[in-house]
């Protein structure tokens, strides 16, 4: 077994759905980037700009590193819209993707010949890891900026584990969206534009996670019940799949992502909720992150568009 097929079966064994690998260089989507930021669309994300320089290459950021071992993990789709985003129902993805890329590292350290170097990025690193998900071979891009795979969509979380070791890269995959525009219009306030760039200032999902002041009264209306983040654009998708069994005996969901039985409050009782009962409830999931004041912005808006 080659070491490149020791990570795959070691990646899909730990639960993720795709992994991928691409040899280490230049960003080819940079200047892109740059271009997002100069038009204003990163909004009020301006850590975004301060850290910008070092996606040009994954060398800044891991200066050993030869290749990029992108994963793939999935959260649970459904076309049915919701006030929480559906990854919002599991556990942080920033803490479960870092925990398992720990356990994939150690697996490979101990298989490796060499001794690794390594370095787990989520996606708060400073990396363009949609792009490394590109050159991974795990997808395309698509009109709506998100990687969409093949045979699981465009419900994934990414990952990424730098290395100091040469993997045989993937091939691209060229994309298969088409003359589809279901992602685009099903935007409700016109995010996405026609070169694919996504406009946060417009964007539900930025709205309701990262903006930290009001929120545009003239995008109120458009919010619909939106308490945290948006799964419009993704979930219409057709490339999304339901999940099914794979090899190890471990199925494409992961459990921490797929958690059944617990309800999510409504907006009336979001507006109830004490900072104490707040933390209890969403301590460990990815609502924790954006605090009860904004979720509280958010149901008042949701509570008006009701009435």
């Amino acid at each position: 077994m080659s070491l490149e097929q020791f990570i795959r079966r070691e990646a899909v064994c730990l639960g993720f759905a795709a992994v991928g690998f691409a040899a280490v260089g230049p960003c080819q989507t940079f200047d892109r980037f740059q271009n997002w930021l100069s038009r204003g669309y990163a909004a009020d994300m301006h850590y975004l700009e301060r850290r910008a320089k070092e996606r040009l290459n994954p060398i800044l950021v891991a200066s050993e590193a030869k290749s990029v071992i992108v994963v793939a993990a999935r959260y649970p789709a459904t076309a049915r819209i919701q006030p929480f985003s559906n990854y919002a129902y599991g556990c942080d993805y920033h803490a479960i993707l870092r925990r398992k890329l720990k356990q994939l590292a150690r697996s490979i350290e101990a298989r490796s010949s060499v001794q690794l170097r390594s370095r787990i990025c989520v996606d708060s690193a400073p990396v363009l890891e949609r792009e490394w998900a590109v050159r991974a071979g795990l997808g395309w891009i698509g009109k709506q900026g998100s990687l969409v795979n093949l045979e699981w969509g465009c419900t994934l979380f990414l990952g990424e584990l730098l290395v100091n070791l040469e993997l045989a890269p993937a091939k691209p995959k060229p994309s298969k969206c088409g003359t589809c525009r279901r992602c685009v219009e099903a935007c409700p306030t016109g995010a996405i534009q026609p070169d694919g760039l996504v406009d946060a200032r417009r964007c539900i999902a930025y709205l309701t996670i990262e903006h930290e002041g009001e929120i545009p009264e003239d995008l109120h209306p458009l919010m619909g019940t939106s308490l945290f983040g948006c799964d419009r654009c993704t979930a219409v998708c057709p490339y999304n799949r339901v999940g099914r069994a794979r090899s190890c005996g471990v199925d494409a969901i992961l459990p921490e992502f797929n958690p059944v039985g617990i309800p999510m409050p409504t907006a009336k009782q979001c507006l109830a909720l004490s900072e104490a009962e707040f933390q209890q409830r969403f301590r460990g999931t990815a609502v924790y992150r954006s605090g009860l004041a904004r979720l509280q912005r958010n149901a008042k808006i949701a509570m008006a568009n009701r009435m």
